[in-house]
């Protein structure tokens, strides 16, 4: 038996395989031959997992086999069932278009039943928030949990609250199935029994696949057999302190458990790990100047909620997680740098204008609730697109309570008389943002359409970027005019004691801002993990050469020509002629096209580093 589990951890070798076309391209999958009932899979739990009867007779705790260790036409089953939902990741996650490749993780896979209702011991794991794996911190890899039902109807719930409304609770009947980031995701289920209905018991298998980059060759493997390994080492600790009331080991191991996922869980649950990561990169550029902290984090929430409604990028669940942990960082800074402010010199009006304006903002999130103050109409219309408008306090008062509140609110930080000067930048793009975030509630219809999304717009640029040459190259000029730019804003925002609104590090600055708008911007992983970095080393580069205005210039004029000379060099058009009017969809594609810029060149980067280096490249393992 363990041979054959081994033999599955190197299958990742094996060659590659197309997947057998079993989801249409709404990701709508059939499982060839057909789904066995619930009765079935439990005969063969029974069957090939004995030991859970032996420990448990009271069938009160949850139950497990590995799929490696079923019968053949078990195991049979299990493949046609997984060669589905590959093929949905495969036609849902764009792996191909990607230049990515997904592979079966065999051993990690389980035919599993729950126990919603036991919360002790290790079983109470699930049903609290949490993630499965540890090494969610390594970037370009992903591994993906599919959690597919197999009996029902049950009255246990699949939550994953960063989801939109319509998709953060799930009942896994059968065939109805879920996939998330085994490292990175939140979740946890829930028993909702209802008494006058009747109820089954929830059988599922847990599937498992690894995806990476193709150019990264046998170090995807690595990460594949790293979940793997431990996945066995988590069963095991979980098995040991299932029955805490049995021994004093058991007690011990389902602590350590239930603590670290109770602390880990609700960490991300709550903040989120990219925002403390994000926190964190301005509390270094501030070097945690309470006042400094407060313009820079003032933006932040109303800037993803403006870059969410436009791109949708990201869905409802992950902003309003996402909003809330920056709002309470935010007002914790402000409200220290305000206190400190006033202690120096108190001004009655800037004050009572500030509490005024956070108590509109209060109001107006209490009356909506959390989805539709964060633009729930328009980020999840299929849930509140027959809603009617609310009609209590302040909204029965005041239009557009929220954009009152906050002007009022940014109105007594600038007036604040010590604390005001340095506001004045933060206070001028805030002013900008709820201006603009009024626009979107007014024209709730205001988003790019989908012929512009970020992928329908790649593969437009990408046509007048085919040669490799040319795409090195404009990677490497665009890099240049870069420094360039940021060499000049150094000099125009820099360090002086006129300007103590100014980050005292740029680099991390600029890390900060980049990782929060190429969040909400950019929907390709491999592109958003380089695009940060790629910033950050270009500031860092305009820090230590502190470029003087006119070599600023003379870098700015350098990069824009040399990707001129680049097209001309290899006989290739430029994307801008190719969309070159005075239409409104030319001036979306010219804005599109540098917001985009940099994420495309990188991407266009890994498509010829991938035909270069892996030019047997298939999107799918088996």
């Amino acid at each position: 038996t363990m041979n054959r589990q081994r033999l599955f951890a190197f299958l990742a070798m094996a060659p590659a395989v197309w997947s057998a076309g079993q989801c249409d391209a709404n990701g709508v999958c059939t499982v060839k031959g057909g789904l066995k009932d619930g009765k079935w899979w439990r005969t063969e739990l029974d069957a090939k997992q004995p030991l859970c009867h032996k420990i448990d007779p009271d069938n009160a705790g949850t139950c497990h086999q590995w799929t490696v260790e079923l019968g053949e036409e078990a195991f049979e089953n299990v493949n046609a069932i997984k060669q589905s939902v590959a093929d949905y990741i495969h036609t849902t996650a764009k792996v191909s278009t990607n230049r990515r490749v997904l592979v079966w993780n065999d051993p990690m896979d389980e035919l599993y039943l729950s126990a919603p209702k036991n919360t002790e011991g290790s079983d109470r794991v699930f049903v609290t928030p949490h993630i499965d794996g540890f090494v969610g911190w390594i970037p370009y890899m992903r591994a993906w949990r599919c959690v597919y039902g197999l009996t029902g109807p049950h009255d246990t719930v699949t939550i994953q609250p960063m989801n939109n409304p319509e998709n953060r609770e799930l009942t896994l009947g059968p065939g109805v199935f879920t996939c998330f980031d085994y490292n990175r995701e939140i979740h946890w289920i829930e028993n909702r029994h209802k008494d006058d209905s009747p109820s089954l018991e929830r059988i599922v298998l847990k599937l498992h696949f690894y995806e990476y980059p193709a150019v990264f060759g046998v170090l995807g493997d690595w990460f594949g057999m790293l979940n793997a390994e431990y996945n066995f080492f988590a069963r095991r600790a979980f098995l040991v302190s299932q029955f805490p009331d049995r021994s004093y080991l058991s007690r011990l191991v389902a602590r350590v458990i239930n603590g670290i996922t109770l602390f880990g869980g609700n960490a991300e649950k709550v903040f989120g790990y990219c925002n403390m990561g994000i926190v964190l990169s301005l509390m270094f550029a501030t070097k945690c100047n309470f006042a400094k902290l407060a313009n820079w984090l003032g933006p932040c929430p109303k800037l993803i909620c403006l870059l969410a409604v436009l791109f949708h990028s990201v869905p409802l669940g992950m902003l309003t997680r996402d909003v809330l942990a920056l709002v309470a960082t935010s007002i914790l800074f402000t409200t220290l740098a305000f206190a400190q402010a006033s202690m120096k010199k108190f001004d009655l009006i800037s004050t009572l204008m500030f509490i005024a304006g956070s108590g509109l903002i209060v109001a107006s999130f209490l009356a909506l609730g959390i989805d539709r103050f964060l633009y729930g109409a328009q980020l999840a219309p299929e849930t509140y697109a027959n809603v009617p408008p609310v009609s209590e306090f302040p909204y029965d008062v005041i239009p557009h309570p929220f954009t009152i509140g906050a002007l009022l609110a940014l109105f007594g930080l600038r007036m604040q008389p010590v604390l005001g000067q340095g506001f004045h930048t933060s206070f001028i793009a805030q002013i900008v943002l709820v201006m603009s975030l009024l626009v979107v509630e007014l024209f709730p219809s205001t988003r790019l359409p989908d012929n512009m999304d970020y992928f329908a717009t790649f593969e437009d640029f990408a046509k007048y970027h085919t040669i490799p040459e040319n795409v090195y190259l404009h990677l490497l000029t665009t890099g240049i005019a870069i420094v360039g730019v940021l060499g000049l804003v150094n000099n125009l925002f820099g360090e002086t004691p006129k300007k103590q609104g100014a980050a005292t590090n740029a680099v991390w600055g600029t890390v900060a801002m980049t990782w929060l708008v190429v969040r909400y911007t950019v929907p390709d992983d491999d592109v958003a993990f380089s695009t940060v970095p790629l910033f950050g080393l270009m500031a860092y580069l305009a820090k230590v050469a502190k470029p003087s205005n006119a070599m600023c210039a003379v870098l700015l004029v350098l990069g824009t020509g040399g990707q001129e000379l680049a097209h001309a060099m290899y006989k290739e058009e430029t994307f801008m002629n190719s969309y070159a009017s005075l239409s409104s969809d030319a001036l979306v594609t010219l804005l599109l096209h540098n917001v985009w810029l940099v994420p495309f060149e990188v991407r266009a980067t890994i498509n010829a580093l991938t035909a270069s280096l892996v030019p047997s490249f298939s999107p799918v393992y088996a």
